[in-house]
């Protein structure tokens, strides 16, 4: 499929194309038609139109940003009666009560119609996300909603049970990211995973809050070295041990423009440093943004991504610096470099180096053709340096039939973005585009 080079592929990717602008899925998408709230379904027009009975018809429908749940109508079973309940999230400004900002209404269907059960105020202004879930050993339904606050960085998270027409809290604590996962506990539900900030009182933390058949949450918690003021956190990524024990791989941000990682292993008492129980130190981790833990060779086992320059740029302006980036793996007992890799964030793909082309191997842009090439490097540059790679994004349905007709083969397609590569034969290190087609990975 990789040799293919027919018109008909081109004129199915024009084809796909037009289609996209027919069907109105292009970049040019007019912003006003973005930000219109999406036409209401037949059932939720009827509880809206419960809701509006409730609550008077000046009011506004929010939503959260991310997560699951993005619609401002949640149609779940959250009492565990078999029948579903709808939460809607909403902003009213003619409310008489003194709260007139963010509101829950809880609504239930009686008799065949909709009607308001339960009406109470947000703990924040906008809706981060909602996870509705059981937690623990609870066979409890949680609502779990994260809160923040327009024009601060205050972000808050409430878990929430409803039973017998009220919603009552049962938890509420601040966070900068939380997840619901499966932390290996055995448990017959997953936990609520805190990320905390770093403040003037208190270290940054880790937090696992597990629920009991009691209701009471059991707090598993692990400050960060005080040294280390993370902000914030990129992601949270899931890894298990040997053992079956899960990993939490969280990238942590340092200051504004760097990322540096921290590995804990939760067992059923705590949660544990596991690079420093390696040796390691989450300083061996440092680079910048937008270098995220990713499983890059798809194994199932997050790597950890740090760069160093690749040959020949060692004397190079900072500037003018190729990188290549280490992929770390973590082990039961060390920490070890997995994979060697151009890494192309603003690409989005990595090409993992072959055994053989390590410390012989180097990149360089090409100004003119636009091409990233890889060459054999013996520790100097030379006009003749030999090329075994060559890898091209083109953008236009032009661009990529002139590419194809010189021999590039197409790889893989974003967007609008065509992925081609081109290898070169006849040197020692040459290899054959099958045998380097497994090294290439897009990473989002």
């Amino acid at each position: 499929m990789f040799r293919s080079r027919s018109a008909d592929r081109i004129a199915a990717l024009v084809t796909a194309g037009a289609y996209l602008l027919l069907t109105g899925c292009s970049a040019s998408i007019n912003v006003d038609q973005m930000l219109t709230p999406p036409k209401l379904s037949a059932q939720q027009e009827q509880i809206y139109q419960a809701l509006t009975d409730a609550t008077g018809t000046d009011i506004r429908l929010k939503y959260p940003k991310r997560g699951a749940y993005l619609s401002a109508f949640i149609v779940e079973d959250i009492d565990g009666d078999g029948a579903d309940e709808a939460i809607v999230f909403y902003e009213s400004s003619a409310s008489p009560l003194p709260d007139t900002g963010l509101r829950i209404n809880v609504l239930d269907r009686i008799d065949g119609e909709w009607l308001s059960i339960c009406d109470r105020s947000a703990d924040g202004t906008e809706i981060e996300k909602v996870v509705i879930s059981p937690l623990g050993t609870s066979d409890r339904v949680n609502i779990i909603i994260g809160w923040s606050t327009a024009n601060t960085a205050e972000k808050s998270v409430s878990i929430y049970s409803y039973s017998d027409g009220y919603l009552d809290q049962t938890f509420a604590h601040s966070y900068a990211l939380f997840d619901v996962a499966d932390t290996g506990s055995g448990q017959a539900g997953p936990d609520l995973i805190l990320l905390g900030a770093k403040t003037t009182t208190d270290p940054a933390y880790a937090a696992v809050y597990r629920l009991e058949d009691d209701a009471r949450y059991h707090e598993y918690k692990y400050n960060f070295r005080d040294t280390f003021a993370y902000s914030d956190y990129s992601q949270l990524v899931y890894g298990r041990t040997a053992d079956g024990h899960v990993l939490l791989y969280i990238d942590a941000a340092t200051g504004t423009s760097g990322l540096q990682t921290e590995v804990l292993c939760m067992d059923d008492v705590s949660l544990t440093n596991m690079l420093e129980r390696c040796g390691a130190k989450p300083e061996d981790t440092v680079r910048r943004a937008g270098l995220s833990t990713a499983d890059v060779d798809g194994d199932g086992v997050p790597e950890i991504p740090v760069q160093s320059v690749f040959r020949g740029y060692e004397d190079a302006a900072e500037s003018e610096q190729m990188r290549q980036t280490r992929w770390l793996r973590l082990t039961e007992d060390r920490v070890y470099a997995r994979h060697y890799s151009y890494y192309s964030t603003g690409g989005g793909y990595a090409v993992l180096l072959p055994e053989s082309w390590r410390n012989r191997v180097t990149v360089m842009n090409d100004a003119v053709s636009g091409e990233l090439r890889f060459v054999v490097y013996d520790g100097q540059w030379t006009d003749d340096s030999p090329v075994l790679l060559r890898v091209y994004i083109a953008y236009d349905a032009a661009d990529l039939s002139d590419h194809l007709s010189d021999g590039f083969e197409l790889l893989h397609t974003k967007g609008t973005a065509s992925y081609l590569v081109r290898a070169e034969q006849g040197q020692d290190l040459s290899l054959s585009l099958g045998d380097l087609l497994p090294c290439f990975r897009f990473l989002n």
